[in-house]
């Protein structure tokens, strides 16, 4: 297949111009490669046409994709997929990656593209090796999927300004994470609402990262495709009602475990707030919410466009989801 983007259906191999050069032949000029390999984002073409829209069956084919947001309830919804629902799942847990399944994780790494390239070459979705696959590389790891092995996306949402102050604290003392920016620390979350340098602030990282323009300003087109893609293609979570959006889960991918003791599990982990970053907070009516604000006025936008189709999607799934039933994987 060519796609549009690179050729063969690897997208995620090519992910530097230097690479494609060295895979490509009779490239003339960086420009050339640029022109002929330019990725036009389209829920209807490769990758995004992998992940199946809302509405469609559930079939026993498809995989869980879980595009994750930083400080979103993320981490605990992963150990809440594993322990509650019984749903295996891809995350590099030891080094190196093993492709081993390790407590009904497989130690992949698939947070990364390069970590991605592997698990594709892997076939850890079309060899019916995981239920959920997770990362914040929407496109990218789209990749992963097949014609015959289609996702579901799951997004969990979180207010983006709430979202980039828990960042901010976050990513100052987490020298554990690639991330980790030792600057955060030297700087009040004003200063770093405020910074011009987009090196060290990512504002709407949300929009960014589902319409896959990481850099440069935002425009309508990126704001209406990472609509789309939410209205049409997600299963939408919020923190704020974080409880009945894993039951939605639940329900809708016809896990049934929630009558049972998904319930009591869900709410010890709740409980337990994994990956708590505990820090200073500040109401919508101080200067650093309102720089933040100001700063993510994309984010918001599709944020709560979102709140409204969320509330849409419980009717809906009220209606349609007594009858599904997920073809676990790995049985518990």
């Amino acid at each position: 297949m060519n796609n549009g983007w690179i050729p063969n259906e690897d997208i995620e191999k090519y992910s530097s111009l230097r690479e494609k050069k060295e895979s490509l032949q009779n490239i003339k000029s960086e420009e050339e490669l640029r022109k002929d390999y330019s990725y036009k984002a389209s829920l209807s073409t490769y990758p995004l046409s992998l992940l199946k829209n809302l509405t469609e069956p559930l079939e026993e084919t498809d995989v869980i994709f879980q595009f994750h947001i930083p400080k979103a309830a993320g981490t605990s919804s992963k150990e809440i997929f594993t322990q509650c629902f019984h749903l295996s799942r891809a995350e590099q847990i030891s080094m190196p990656e093993s492709y081993e399944i390790i407590n009904h994780i497989l130690n992949v790494d698939t947070s990364t593209i390069a970590g991605i390239s592997r698990a594709k070459d892997f076939g850890i979705v079309e060899n019916h090796m995981v239920d959920v696959v997770t990362s914040s590389h929407l496109h990218e790891g789209s990749t992963l999927l097949t014609e015959m092995h289609k996702g579901r996306l799951f997004v969990l949402m979180r207010h983006p300004v709430d979202t980039a102050i828990s960042l901010f604290f976050y990513l100052g003392r987490a020298t554990w994470e690639s991330t980790h920016k030792q600057e955060f620390n030297n700087m009040t979350l004003y200063e770093y609402a405020t910074l011009e340098d987009q090196g060290l602030r990512v504002d709407n990282w949300m929009t960014r990262y589902l319409s896959r323009k990481l850099k440069g300003p935002l425009d309508e087109n990126d704001i209406q495709l990472a609509k789309d893609i939410i209205s049409q293609k997600a299963l939408i979570g919020l923190t704020e009602d974080y409880e009945e959006s894993l039951k939605r889960f639940d329900s809708f991918h016809g896990l049934g475990t929630w009558p049972k003791n998904g319930k009591n599990c869900v709410d010890e982990h709740i409980h337990a707030k994994a990956n708590l970053n505990k820090h200073q907070s500040f109401g919508n009516d101080t200067k650093e919410w309102k720089a933040l604000a100001a700063a993510n006025k994309a984010d918001i936008e599709v944020f709560e466009f979102a709140q409204t189709i969320y509330i849409t999607q419980g009717e809906w799934i009220k209606l349609h989801s007594s009858s599904r039933k997920w073809n676990y994987r790995q049985p518990w």
